[in-house]
C-alpha cells in the first residue's frame, strides 16, 4: 500500500504535460488494485529520466499489450538510461549548452576548493605561510603527485579519463591546471552529454531510416547550433600580420580546408591522383566495403525493429573495432610487403553504426591477397554468425570500361561532405539534410570521416600551395611546388619519391620554429604545461629551411558582439 506522500506524488505527476496524452496514467483513480500499482510503478521508474526521455519511453510502452512486457521494457529502458550518466549527472541528460557551462564552472571551482584544503590541512610551516598568496598552481608544485590523485579521482566520478603525465609532454602540474579550468571542464562536460543522449536515442530505437536518420533531432540542432556559435565568434575575431594587413577569421577559415567546398574539391584532387597513378604504373583498383558484426547494429534495416543480438555498443567503439581490424590488416600487409594506396571513407548506416568505404590502389598480383587477409581479419570476430561471410565485407574490381575509380567514390565524398551533386541519399533521402546530419553524427562520436592510405604528406601539399614563386628549374623542390600549385596531385607524389616512398625518405617535410610573442620578443608558452609552442613556419628540404609563412600575426577582438564568448579563449 502506497503511503500518503506516495499518493501526493502520483497526484501531482498525473498532472505533468508529458503524461497528459496517456489516459491510463491520468486517470484520477483506477478499481483495479493492479492498474494502480503499474501507475506506480511507471511514475517511480519515470522520474529517473528528463521529460523527453519519458515520452520516447512511454510511446514504446504502451505500443505493448501485455502488462508485464510494458513494465519490463519501462524498467529495462530506464536503467539503461539512466547507467548512461555518471550518478551525480543522471537527472540531467538533455541539459543546454549554458546549464552544461554551469556545471563546468562549479566542477572547476570544486577542484580548487579540493587543492586548497589539502594544501591548507598540510602542515604549516614559514616558507608555506609566504606562500599562502602566491597562485594556486605554483602552490600545487611542492605536492603536484598527491593534488593530481586527488583531482584525477574527482574526475572519474564523472567518468573523465585521467590525463596522461609523459616526460616531453604533459606535466602533473599541467595537468592539475587544466582539471583547475572551468574550459576543460566543459569540452569533456560536453561531450559526455552529447554521447550519452545519443546513446540513449539509439538504445530506445529512436535512430533509424524510419525515424531519425544517421543521429538523433536533437544532436543535429546542438552541432547546428555550435557551428552558428563557432561562425559568430571566428566573425567577431580579427587577425593582423606584421604589414598591418587585417582579416577577420571567418574570412581565413572561408580560403582553407575548413570550408566545405573546397575540403571536397582538395579531397576529389587527391583521389583523382591516386587513379592516375595507378594507370601510370599499371596498378588495379579495388572499391571494399568493411561492416562492424551484428552486436553492434540497434536496428534491422530492413523493418526497423530493434536488433535482439544488439549489446549496446555506441559507434564510437564500433568505429574503435574497424580501426582494431584495419591495424591488423596493415600489419599483415607489411609483413607480406603488400603496400596499397588509396582512401578510406567512414559513414553511419541508418541506424549510426559506422561501416567503411575503402578505395585501394595495388600492383595486380597483390589483389588477392589483399582481399584474403580483409575477409580473415574481418571475419575474425562472430564470423560464424548468420549472414557474416556474406555482408561482413564486400569487394569490387574497379573497370575502366564502366567509369572511373573516383567517380565511383565521389558520392561517398559529397554524402560526407555537403550532400551538393547529389540527387538523393543512400536511403532516399534529401543529400544536403542527410549531409547535416552525418556531421552532426561524426562531430558527436570524434570519428574521422576521410583518411588517406600511402602517398605523400598533403601537408606539405598545402605548404608548397603558399608558395607562388619558382624554386629552381629542374630541382626536385620545384617540381613538387609546380605541381601542387596546379593541382596534380600524381605528379607531387612523383616527385616526392613515388607511391611506395616512405615518409622519412620523401625530400621535403615540415619545418618548425618556436612561436615568438612579437611584443616582448619572447618565446610562446603552453597555457598549461609552459612548454614551447612550434608553428610550421616552412618546409625543409636538403638540410634547409623554406619559409612559406613570412608574417607573425596577432589576435584582436573586433568591436562587434559576439555570441557566447565567455569560454573562447
Amino acid at each position: 500500500m502506497p503511503n500518503q506522500s506516495d499518493e501526493i506524488e502520483i497526484a501531482l505527476n498525473k498532472q505533468l504535460p508529458v503524461f497528459r496524452d496517456y489516459s491510463f496514467l491520468t486517470e484520477p483513480r483506477h478499481e483495479c488494485s493492479a492498474d494502480r500499482a503499474d501507475v506506480a510503478f511507471i511514475f517511480e521508474q519515470l522520474t529517473k529520466v528528463p521529460d523527453p526521455i519519458k515520452r520516447i519511453i512511454l510511446n514504446n510502452a504502451f505500443k505493448l499489450k501485455v502488462r508485464r512486457e510494458r513494465n519490463l521494457y519501462i524498467l529495462n529502458a530506464t536503467n539503461k538510461v539512466v547507467r548512461l550518466l555518471p550518478e551525480k549527472l543522471r537527472y540531467a541528460l538533455t541539459v543546454d549548452d549554458e546549464e552544461i557551462r554551469d556545471i563546468a564552472r562549479e566542477c572547476a571551482d570544486r577542484c580548487r576548493r579540493i587543492a586548497l584544503h589539502h594544501n591548507a590541512s598540510r602542515k604549516m610551516t614559514a616558507s608555506t605561510a609566504n606562500k599562502s598568496l602566491e597562485p594556486l598552481a605554483v602552490i600545487c608544485q611542492s605536492n603536484s603527485n598527491e593534488i593530481y590523485q586527488l583531482l584525477t579521482d574527482y574526475a572519474a566520478t564523472y567518468r573523465i579519463k585521467p590525463i596522461a603525465v609523459t616526460e616531453k609532454g604533459v606535466t602533473e602540474l599541467g595537468a592539475i591546471k587544466r582539471m583547475l579550468d572551468k574550459h576543460w571542464w566543459m569540452r569533456r562536460l560536453r561531450k559526455l552529454f552529447n554521447q550519452a543522449y545519443e546513446q540513449a536515442a539509439i538504445e530506445l530505437n529512436l535512430v533509424s531510416k524510419y525515424k531519425q536518420i544517421y543521429a538523433s533531432d536533437l544532436t543535429v540542432k546542438k552541432r547546428k547550433q555550435q557551428k552558428l556559435r563557432n561562425e559568430q565568434m571566428l566573425s567577431s575575431m580579427t587577425v593582423i600580420n606584421d604589414i598591418g594587413q587585417q582579416f577577420s577569421l571567418k574570412e581565413l577559415s572561408d580560403l582553407n580546408v575548413s570550408n566545405p567546398a573546397i575540403r571536397k574539391a582538395e579531397l576529389m584532387v587527391r583521389m583523382r591522383g591516386c587513379e592516375e597513378l595507378s594507370k601510370e604504373h599499371g596498378h588495379e583498383g579495388i572499391f571494399i566495403t568493411i561492416t562492424c558484426p551484428s552486436k553492434y547494429h540497434a536496428v534491422f534495416s530492413k523493418s526497423g525493429q530493434p536488433n535482439p543480438k544488439y549489446q549496446g555498443f555506441t559507434p564510437y567503439q564500433a568505429n574503435q573495432y574497424l580501426c582494431n581490424v584495419w591495424s591488423r590488416v596493415r600489419a599483415e600487409w607489411n609483413r607480406k610487403d603488400i603496400k596499397p594506396y588509396g582512401f578510406r571513407v567512414a559513414e553511419p548506416q541508418h541506424d549510426g553504426t559506422p561501416h567503411w568505404y575503402v578505395l585501394l590502389f595495388a600492383e595486380k598480383h597483390h589483389i588477392e591477397d589483399i582481399k584474403r587477409v580483409i575477409s580473415h581479419y574481418s571475419l575474425e570476430e562472430d564470423g560464424d554468425e548468420k549472414g557474416a561471410a556474406q555482408n561482413r565485407c564486400d569487394f569490387k574490381l574497379i573497370d575502366p570500361k564502366k567509369g572511373s575509380a573516383t567517380g565511383y567514390i565521389a558520392k561517398y565524398v559529397s554524402k560526407n561532405i555537403d550532400g551538393k551533386g547529389l540527387d538523393k541519399g543512400v536511403y532516399g533521402e534529401d543529400p544536403i539534410t542527410a549531409a547535416q546530419r552525418v556531421d552532426a553524427w561524426s562531430s558527436c562520436w570524434c570519428i574521422r570521416q576521410f583518411q588517406q592510405i600511402g602517398g605523400a604528406s598533403v601537408s606539405v601539399w598545402r605548404e608548397l600551395r603558399r608558395l607562388k614563386q619558382k624554386l629552381g628549374v629542374d630541382s626536385i623542390i620545384e617540381k613538387a611546388r609546380q605541381a601542387a600549385d596546379e593541382s596534380r596531385w600524381h605528379d607531387y607524389v612523383n616527385a616526392m619519391g613515388g607511391v611506395f616512398a616512405k615518409r622519412k625518405n620523401q625530400p621535403l617535410r615540415l619545418a618548425y620554429d618556436n612561436a615568438v610573442n612579437t611584443e616582448t620578443g619572447e618565446c610562446k608558452l603552453g597555457h598549461y604545461d609552459g612548454n614551447l609552442i612550434q608553428t610550421i613556419k616552412g618546409l625543409l628540404y636538403q638540410g634547409k629551411m623554406i619559409t612559406t609563412r613570412f608574417f607573425n600575426w596577432r589576435l584582436e577582438r573586433t568591436n562587434e558582439v559576439c555570441f557566447n564568448l565567455e569560454f573562447c579563449k
